[in-house]
């Protein structure tokens, strides 16, 4: 019995060495197989996978392109432009821009009859903006970039729906002085004081001047009744203005007017006009700037809207509103600055045979 076990056993252990060799073949093969196949396979789908990132980054890079070029089936010129030239606030930086880009556009420039700085009357008063005050009434001009009093009214008459308005406002105490200084109103008003600004302020019920609330008044509000009356007036303002820039953020503002009018960057670059110096300039006295702020209260009120009113539509743009700053300050600091055009003081009419100054109905 014992060598029948053997036997058997020895049977059975050949069959089972026999077995495993045949799966250690089988599994070779498939082995091999798969060492044939699996490079094919691997530079198959690394071809794949390169082809593919590369038409993803054709399609972002085309994508990126189109945010920092706009496309002419999205944006297209405006050319009808209204700019309220607000006095003492920068103004005329703005409408040297306006100018060259209306010159070398070849579009038509809406001119004074009377006066030589704006739309004002015979007598070199300002009434609100009507057609009779321009050069030729009948005429549709593209561009109009000279001192008013805002007449919605008026103005629509003159220039089509799509039209473009905007405007520039000032820090409202560096307004008044620049204004104080320009028109010379420690002389008219014989202030004999080392600071005749503060002096000024004091005693303001002594003189007879619209240096209080200039903004409103050349949007053609003169005398708001109060605060509530402010919010309305802002309101309406705003409705009617696409764009209020703010002098202290002026790279800013014309940047994204640029945007708004899908100019170019190159139709921006400025060089500052009618830079004033005086010896009160920079005078940042607290308590002066309060006897402003309550004598000018409507001027303030119209500044602290706009200014955050800037900022929130800047931030709407997103951050390709920052590569487009980025580059045009890189322009302005390489010099590229094109000289800006300007009207020929020589040919400009006088109203009565003296410079228009700033009086208002």
């Amino acid at each position: 019995m014992t060598a029948g076990f053997v036997g058997f056993y020895g049977m059975a252990t050949t069959k089972v060495q026999r077995c495993n060799r045949r799966g250690l073949i089988a599994v070779t093969l498939a082995l091999i197989v798969l060492i044939w196949i699996m490079p094919k396979n691997l530079i198959l789908h690394r071809r794949y996978s390169v082809q593919r990132l590369g038409e993803m980054s054709t399609v972002l890079q085309n994508q990126e392109k189109a945010r920092m070029v706009p496309s002419t089936d999205r944006c297209t010129e405006k050319q009808h432009v209204v700019f309220l030239k607000i006095h003492k606030c920068g103004s005329s930086t703005v409408k040297g821009i306006l100018l060259s880009y209306a010159k070398s556009h070849r579009l038509a420039i809406a001119s004074p009859k009377y006066g030589s700085a704006g739309f004002c009357n015979q007598r070199c008063i300002y009434p609100p903006f009507q057609k009779e005050l321009m050069e030729i009434p009948n005429s549709q001009p593209n561009i109009l970039l000279h001192h008013m009093v805002y007449n919605e009214r008026g103005l629509k008459e003159v220039f089509p729906q799509d039209t473009f308005y905007v405007t520039i406002i000032r820090e409202p105490f560096a307004a008044f002085k620049s204004y104080f200084s320009y028109y010379n109103l420690q002389k008219r008003h014989k202030i004999n004081s080392s600071n005749p600004v503060r002096y000024f302020l004091e005693h303001h019920d002594n003189y007879k001047t619209v240096a209080n609330n200039t903004f409103a008044a050349e949007f053609g509000f003169h005398n708001p009744i109060g605060k509530k009356d402010f919010s309305s007036i802002i309101r309406y303002i705003d409705s009617k203005f696409q764009l209020v820039m703010i002098t202290e953020y002026f790279d800013e503002s014309l940047v994204l007017m640029k945007r708004y009018l899908c100019w170019k960057l190159e139709d921006l670059l400025y060089e500052v006009h009618n830079l004033r110096r005086y010896s009160y300039k920079d005078e940042h006295d607290e308590s002066t700037i309060r006897l402003h702020r309550n004598w000018s209260s409507f001027n303030y009120a119209i500044y602290d809207f706009f200014n955050q009113t800037l900022w929130r539509k800047i931030q709407e743009q997103g951050g390709s509103f920052f590569r487009d700053l980025h580059s045009f300050r890189s322009m302005l600091k390489s010099g590229n600055v094109r000289k800006p055009l300007t009207i020929d003081r020589n040919k400009q009419k006088v109203c009565n045979g003296r410079a228009t100054k700033v009086n208002f109905y």
